[in-house]
């Protein structure tokens, strides 16, 4: 009886720290895809359901990065940063229609515009 009493504790303990787990790296559907820097086109940003993505293109070079929102923050965490450079970055986020806006929650006054490109 002991052994199975232990075995249950451990399941819900366990169930416990996957909500807490999947509570905190959510990915908002509607973020989701590929969107456009407003003004550089060839720049893009893709989010990717799996909680992946990229952002890059034309003469820029092409960086990875994990990304999760929670409320109105998205947080991207690049694969690499140069020396310097903000790794885990934190933004604001809000979509309008097929606009993305983000605005650097490090960085005062840093705010994109992205269309959306699918």
């Amino acid at each position: 009886m002991k052994k199975l009493l232990a075995v249950v504790a451990l399941l819900v303990f366990a169930l416990g720290a996957l909500t807490l787990v999947s509570c905190s790296s959510e990915q908002d559907e509607a973020v989701v895809g590929t969107w456009n820097l407003e003004g550089l086109d060839s720049y893009r940003y893709v989010f990717n359901e799996d909680g992946t993505g990229s952002r890059g293109g034309g003469i820029f070079e092409v960086e990875t990065f994990r990304w999760s929102t929670s409320g109105d923050r998205l947080n991207i965490n690049r694969d690499e940063a140069a020396r310097g450079e903000i790794r885990n970055e934190r933004w604001t986020y809000s979509i309008s229609g097929n606009t993305l806006t983000i605005d650097s929650q490090q960085e005062s006054g840093l705010v994109f515009r992205l269309s959306r490109a699918d």
